[in-house]
């Protein structure tokens, strides 16, 4: 199979591409964040982390641009689509990896550079704590962290907006957490095909459970999405450094 051969899932969302593993979706274009990341993981001379890369929005072009990537991804069927996307000038700075966050792990001092897009969102607070700082660990003192998750404005859980505002002005640490996501769906949906629960954060929620891993923040914003209906707040991200040399 050659890049030109291979289709991706048909879409009923503009801008979105659907999973094979009933996770979502993986966006047809880069946000901001993603984007710092193609941009940043060239420059480094070790190996960069897509993590949760799905079909290779991110990765492809790091690829491109000369970076080395490691693709990761929760479904195997991802990374054989990606790894035929890959071109052929391209594939000696490509490798893949199945594996699931939290539990995957990596040597310590592994990476230049991770990404982690759209995928947080999916795991339970002390998981998402223990993943960031795994990735403090596989990281080599100087890189950085790009991560991007849903925002609590975006999504069936939009509808539950009011109560996150209401509960991280009441100082909940994790105010987004939807535990019933099946619930928020349109009637008629087959839950079975979605998440049980879904974990949407905001910009301040990054930047806490970064800094509490020991990274330092560059920045943190919410981002806009890739769907023709877009706010600039579907997405939140944050980029932030390992101190050291």
């Amino acid at each position: 199979m050659t890049a030109s051969d291979v289709i991706l899932p048909r879409s009923s969302v503009p801008g979105l591409i659907p999973t094979l593993n009933n996770t979502g979706w993986m966006t047809e274009t880069l946000d901001e964040y993603s984007g710092a990341f193609t941009e940043f993981a060239p420059t480094v001379q070790a190996e960069c982390l897509d993590i949760g890369c799905a079909y290779g929005v991110a990765t492809l072009p790091a690829l491109a641009k000369g970076a080395r990537v490691l693709a990761s991804d929760l479904e195997p069927r991802h990374l054989e689509i990606l790894a035929a996307r890959v071109p052929p000038a391209d594939r000696a700075r490509f490798r893949s990896l199945a594996g699931k966050l939290p539990d995957v792990d990596f040597p310590a001092g592994s990476f230049g550079a991770i990404l982690c897009a759209r995928t947080l969102h999916f795991l339970r607070a002390r998981d998402i704590e223990r993943t960031v700082r795994k990735m403090y660990a596989w990281l080599k003192p100087g890189g950085r962290i790009f991560l991007i998750t849903d925002s609590p404005y975006v999504g069936p859980w939009w509808r539950s907006a009011p109560e996150y505002e209401r509960r991280k002005r009441e100082g909940c640490p994790w105010p987004g957490f939807v535990q019933n996501y099946g619930a928020l769906l349109p009637p008629g949906t087959d839950v079975s095909q979605h998440p049980q629960f879904i974990h949407p954060l905001d910009p301040d929620i990054l930047s806490r459970v970064t800094g509490e891993a020991g990274f330092e923040v560059m920045s943190a914003s919410f981002l806009r999405g890739g769907g023709p209906r877009a706010t600039g707040r579907e997405h939140a991200g944050v980029i932030a450094i390992r101190p050291g040399r």
